[in-house]
């Protein structure tokens, strides 16, 4: 069975934690539904009878063995949780690890890394607050490109309101945004909530980041959000076409030490 095809049908795993028996047939269906997978690979790479295999999809087994439940896990390249479709982690969790699984080596390494630093950070010294601060790619006109450039400076001095909600920093070094914000400002990026009207966002769309001000109008008698550049205060996006909304810039920093 291709691996890059496994990790594809991932993402189409369900959970249902008062009845893990149908998930866990359901998730199996997903796999087996598959006109280029069949029962037999997936016993064979089990290491499982094929008539096991068949009383779990088709039979009235109420339960399954610890140790048949974990070779198939390991056949399809899946976890337990998701094969099973049990909830022991969170959703958010598990979307992560779905996500991070169709990812190339390159991007999952830069997440391994951000993880392992943000863990450094919370075990270090309470007097000091580490950020990791992205700082992107910006074009001759302004545009936003996402990278995988990162380093790490100490808020310990922003305000505790603030320092305590932000999660990432954002170096901008170009006077495009000026003057709202300088080539010296890292934005402060929080994600306890949803932009409030008129507060300046981190969208992407495209694969670029945009700093928006979300807005409510009335079109045809419909109320609706939309994002605003705060370059040229001409309207970007209507909320439900953007890809992801990073966050809400919750302060800046200022700090030359970057450029």
């Amino acid at each position: 069975m291709d691996d890059n095809r496994l990790r594809s049908l991932s993402k189409k795993l369900v959970s249902d934690r008062n009845d893990y028996m149908n998930s866990f047939r359901r998730n199996l269906d997903v796999y087996v539904s598959q006109r280029d997978i069949t029962l037999r690979e997936i016993a064979e790479e089990a290491d499982i009878s094929l008539n096991t295999l068949n009383s779990i999809l088709y039979g009235n087994v109420k339960d399954c063995k610890l140790s048949t439940t974990i070779a198939l896990a390991r056949a399809l390249h899946i976890s337990i949780d998701e094969l099973v479709g049990c909830e022991t982690i969170s959703e958010d969790s598990r979307h992560s690890l779905q996500i991070t699984r169709n990812l190339p080596p390159s991007s999952q390494y830069l997440i391994h890394w951000f993880v392992r630093n943000q863990e450094r950070q919370h075990t270090a010294s309470p007097r000091r607050r580490m950020l990791n601060v992205m700082q992107p790619t910006v074009t001759e006109n302004g545009n936003i490109l996402l990278n995988n450039e990162y380093k790490h400076i100490d808020i310990s001095a922003v305000p505790a309101d603030i320092r305590s909600k932000v999660f990432l920093g954002i170096k901008l070094n170009c006077e495009h945004y000026m003057p709202t914000y300088s080539p010296y400002d890292i934005l402060l990026i929080a994600n306890d909530r949803i932009p409030s009207l008129h507060e300046n966002s981190i969208i992407v769309c495209s694969g670029h980041i945009f700093i928006a001000k979300r807005k409510a109008e009335t079109i045809n008698g419909k109320e609706v959000i939309r994002y605003y550049s705060i370059r040229d205060e001409k309207p970007r996006l209507y909320e439900d076409e953007l890809e992801d909304v990073i966050g809400y810039i919750a302060g800046v920093y200022t700090d030359d030490t970057l450029n």
